[in-house]
């Protein structure tokens, strides 16, 4: 899975600054984002764990939205306010997600030609 994280804060809420400074102050950048990733990817975790792989590869802006909602205290508490999140990408190891397109595909051509023929059995009656 691969998202993007959007933050902001300090200008809009000084008090963000402070809570940021408290946590993070001497800290590398290398190791402020791996808190936040941890931090995060802890939450994605338990939302993963309440929708299914279909729910969340067909409905990419509820899990977004999910995602922020429920990340949102923990960040602020670190002074970090999400702004957005966005799901890049959603693959899988052992190809589910490819079978599961496949097999979608291949139900709408189905169908497709099923519509196809019916018209044109119609328009030979007609």
């Amino acid at each position: 899975m691969f998202y993007n994280l959007y933050h902001s804060g300090g200008q809009e809420n000084p008090e963000l600054l402070v809570k940021a400074a408290q946590h993070f102050l001497g800290k590398s950048v290398s190791s402020v984002i791996n808190v936040v990733l941890q931090s995060l990817e802890g939450h994605l975790r338990a939302i993963l764990a309440t929708m299914t792989v279909e729910e969340v590869y067909s409905d990419r802006e509820k899990f977004a939205k999910e995602v922020v909602e429920h990340a949102s205290d923990d960040m602020e508490k670190m002074g970090i306010k999400v702004v957005s999140f966005v799901l890049c990408e959603i693959s899988d190891e052992v190809g589910y997600l490819a079978a599961a397109g496949k097999k979608r595909t291949a139900e709408v051509r189905r169908d497709a030609d099923i519509g196809k023929a019916s018209a044109e059995k119609e328009a030979a009656m007609a």
